[in-house]
């Protein structure tokens, strides 16, 4: 029996696949970031399998994928008992019903859109799975600088930040582009205890960030102009 996918990869195709084989019928997924409900799955005899599932189940290990193929098929019991267990583990990923208290969104910059931005990653390589806000970072005080953060995630607002001073003309958009791939990525893997110690970059994570395609020119532009950027 195959092994079920490591969704965490960034790789939504490969669990269609899998559930494909599991069912032994199509499949078609909808990730969702609904409140109440995490798992929803129609069966019509013509086109097959229809599961609407919450974006928590992007990071589930193998034995929550083969409780939900059970379930999917009809079967309760121990199936249930995992995915239940396994969403109530989980329940910081879930929006809360409150209203998000964001910030003004900035994400429309003098050289970069960061909305347009975001929107291409999440078809491209998201299969828009990724449910977040952007904008630009605020401009502090001018003062001189020997480090810079390129960007943020803030879980709990699902909101990521780029540094403001990204937007500017000597910057390529694969650079741009780059960070804003990187902090997608954390809302689908987060931070994981490794050896009891906590690692916001797992190796999962770094695994699915060299998948960006200009990962190594991004990199190599980082280390060519950063002193620039810190000088800009």
């Amino acid at each position: 029996m195959p092994s079920a996918p490591q969704i965490h990869s960034a790789d939504g195709s490969a669990l269609t696949a899998w559930l494909e084989n599991q069912l032994a019928a199509p499949v078609s997924v909808v990730w969702t970031d609904n409140r109440s409900s995490i798992i929803s799955v129609r069966r019509r005899s013509a086109s097959g399998y229809h599961l609407r599932v919450h974006h928590m189940f992007c990071q589930a290990p193998e034995a929550v994928w083969r409780a939900l193929a059970a379930y999917a098929r009809g079967s309760k019991g121990t199936a249930q008992q995992v995915l239940g267990a396994y969403i109530e583990a989980q329940q910081h990923l879930i929006r809360p019903s409150v209203s998000r208290r964001l910030p003004r969104l900035h994400p429309y910059g003098r050289y970069f859109n960061l909305e347009q931005i975001y929107q291409d990653l999440n078809r491209t390589y998201f299969e828009s799975r990724v449910a977040a806000d952007i904008t630009w970072g605020r401009r502090p005080p001018q003062r001189p600088r020997t480090s810079i953060r390129f960007g943020s995630y803030d879980a709990k607002q699902r909101l990521i930040r780029i540094h403001h001073l990204l937007d500017q003309s000597f910057v390529p958009q694969y650079f741009v582009e780059s960070v804003v791939f990187h902090e997608m990525l954390h809302q689908l893997i987060p931070r994981q205890r490794i050896n009891g110690r906590w690692s916001v970059h797992p190796p999962a994570f770094r695994q699915a960030e060299q998948r960006f395609p200009y990962y190594e020119s991004a990199l190599q532009w980082q280390q060519r102009y950063l002193v620039h950027l810190l000088k800009s």
